[in-house]
């Protein structure tokens, strides 16, 4: 034989004779149980999608598995890097780097949600932004959320110095806009990304820039426009550009507070049509499959037992195992399942 899950729902009625009756009823929950996990399983999917590619992305993946490529004229790109990090990385546990690395990038990526910017992905301890895809499709706008991100950045490395001293960290910050192709590249462990003249000389303002501040391209100021004050740093000589000239973000010339002072706090999933899918991204994978977990043991009492606590008049409980059904005008015990 084999067992399977059932609902009980007992009811007590009167005969007409006065005599009490008990009505059971058995309800078979296989399908229901296959169609939970199902689902779970289907989210915990959705979810594993949505923390590799940016939700629009995703949704497109989803419906058309074939290639995706797309030419923006104007992205907002930014790279940052943990100044000195090789030769700190040398004297520390391996343990004690990816603990560091995780708190640190995993502030950035909350940031990174604020403004509604994609993080395209870290390599060692460099860290990439884009603004694209975006939903706005404002250059303007995204740049200055951009410009945002960069300053909350080297807020949080100041905080997270405070919080841990003996680590004494430093960021050099690059930023730049142009036109990019971006596109999702493989079929296994694939990832959006983006490539063009303007990724490259995003990357080289990182490079060439000053560890605690953000260098930026003529573009970028052109495009902030009067939201953002910079600090002229004039020409210097940028690997496989030559001579450029280029800036410092100083400040916002109306000042904002960033996400981490609080004012500027976007919950934007709120304003969106079927936030369910967006919900669910803010979930880990492992959130995810810990709610299958429990999904699941709910739907079952006990396994392979006739006894799964007391049941009331009204009552239902699940079993696992052996069931009590009415036959003729008695109760006896038969286990269903076999």
């Amino acid at each position: 034989g084999s067992w399977f899950p059932v609902s009980l729902s007992i009811s007590e009625l009167k005969g007409p004779n006065g005599e009490v009756l008990f009505v059971i009823f058995a309800n078979d929950l296989t399908m229901a149980k296959k169609m939970m996990q199902t689902e779970v399983e289907k989210t915990a999917a959705e979810v594993l999608l949505m923390n590799v590619l940016p939700e629009s992305i995703a949704m497109r993946l989803k419906q058309d598995p074939g290639h995706i490529a797309e030419h923006h004229h104007c992205a907002s790109i930014l790279f940052a890097d943990i100044v000195g990090f090789t030769t700190m990385s040398s004297k520390m546990e391996p343990k004690q780097v990816v603990e560091m690395l995780n708190e640190l990038f995993s502030i950035f990526d909350d940031i990174v949600d604020s403004y509604e910017l994609n993080k395209i992905k870290t390599i060692g301890d460099c860290y990439m932004v884009t603004s694209v895809p975006s939903k706005a499709d404002d250059p303007h706008d995204d740049c200055l959320r951009l410009c945002d991100f960069a300053l909350d950045m080297i807020q949080a490395i100041h905080d997270y110095n405070v919080k841990f001293p003996h680590y004494a960290l430093n960021l050099r910050i690059g930023m730049n806009c142009g036109p990019v192709v971006a596109g999702v590249v493989g079929t296994k462990r694939f990832l959006y990304d983006l490539w063009g003249d303007a990724v490259n000389t995003a990357s080289r303002m990182e490079s060439s820039g000053i560890p605690g501040r953000c260098q930026v391209t003529k573009a970028v100021v052109e495009l902030a426009g009067d939201d953002f004050v910079f600090e002229h740093r004039g020409m210097i000589n940028v690997k496989g550009k030559g001579e450029m000239e280029t800036f410092f973000i100083e400040k916002r010339a109306v000042p904002r507070k960033g996400i981490l002072g609080n004012t500027r706090k976007m919950d934007r999933s709120q304003k969106k049509n079927g936030s369910t899918l967006n919900e669910r991204s803010r979930f880990s994978l492992l959130q995810s499959l810990k709610l299958l977990e429990m999904a699941l043991s709910e739907t079952t009492v006990g396994s392979g037992s006739d006894s799964a606590g007391s049941v009331g008049r009204g009552d239902r409980m699940v079993l696992d195992g052996p069931i009590i059904e009415e036959e003729g005008e008695g109760l006896s015990e038969s286990n269903l399942g076999q």
